[in-house]
């Protein structure tokens, strides 16, 4: 049968007139029982040397002092001393061990506070460079949108300018109005009511209305008495497409013409 570490070293202490308390948080270790002395560890000793008090002393020097009494069945250490010893921080490592480890911990927090600086710096450069990067993505957007828009009106004014041009006016003179795309333009178009006076007419007509790459038309119906763009005007804003918030720029190419040309917001 396997022989415990534990009964191995309680036997070594006996032979040498000493003996070893287990301390577990599951038992009282203030309790008459654990503060027990051996039986083999008493019989070492007189009654008169166990009438005093004893030590216990750590390796590192630091001691407690122990009265021991006697029940009619064991001889035990006295709790006031017992619990001074158990109280005693040095019980559990040297004031060498604690005075490394307070340095190891100051060390630890310093270091650690080194590493918090270290990443508030590196956290402000990375923010530095990630508004920076941001910054001039914005800046290349808007530069990139300048120029579509630009590229949009230059290929809107060679449309227009063309077909003007066949229909024997300048494109000097070319009409021009502006819608804002709102949800409730999504089946029908209302003009505003100067765009529809000074620059529609009063009946129902077929409008033919083009995209500016020149691919892409629909008939839409103008219905003169509302001043709404109405039939067709839905098949249009789902191939065009338009989504709402988009600026709708209308260009008469001829009386019954007119170009889209759409800047998104």
């Amino acid at each position: 049968m396997a022989t415990s570490p534990d009964f191995l070293r309680c036997k070594e202490e006996r032979n040498n007139e000493s003996f070893f308390k287990v301390l577990q948080s599951v038992v009282d270790v203030s309790s008459e029982t654990l503060r027990a002395l051996p039986h083999d560890f008493v019989r070492s000793f007189t009654d008169k040397e166990l009438s005093g008090k004893m030590k216990i002393r750590t390796q590192w020097g630091r001691s407690w002092e122990v009265g021991i009494s006697k029940n009619p069945r064991f001889y035990y250490m006295e709790k006031s001393g017992w619990d001074k010893f158990l109280d005693g921080k040095e019980m559990m490592q040297p004031p060498q061990s604690r005075a490394l480890l307070a340095s190891s911990s100051r060390f630890k927090t310093e270091q650690g506070e080194d590493d918090k600086k270290e990443e508030v710096v590196s956290e402000l450069s990375n923010r530095g460079r990630t508004t920076a990067a941001k910054s001039n993505g914005r800046k290349l957007n808007l530069r990139k949108k300048a120029a579509e828009e630009s590229q949009e009106s230059k290929r809107t004014e060679k449309v227009v300018r063309a077909r003007r041009d066949y229909a024997g006016a300048s494109s000097s003179t070319a009409t021009e109005f502006t819608s804002l795309f709102k949800q409730g333009y999504l089946k029908f178009l209302r003009l505003r009511t100067s765009v529809a006076k000074d620059h529609m007419p009063d009946e129902k007509i077929r409008f033919k209305i083009h995209h500016p790459n020149e691919k892409k038309c629909w008939d839409v119906v103008y219905l003169g008495r509302f001043g709404v763009f109405s039939g067709g005007w839905s098949r249009l804003v789902k191939e065009y497409p338009l989504v709402v918030g988009d600026t709708c720029k209308f260009t008469f190419i001829k009386p019954e013409e007119l170009l889209l040309v759409v800047s998104k917001p």
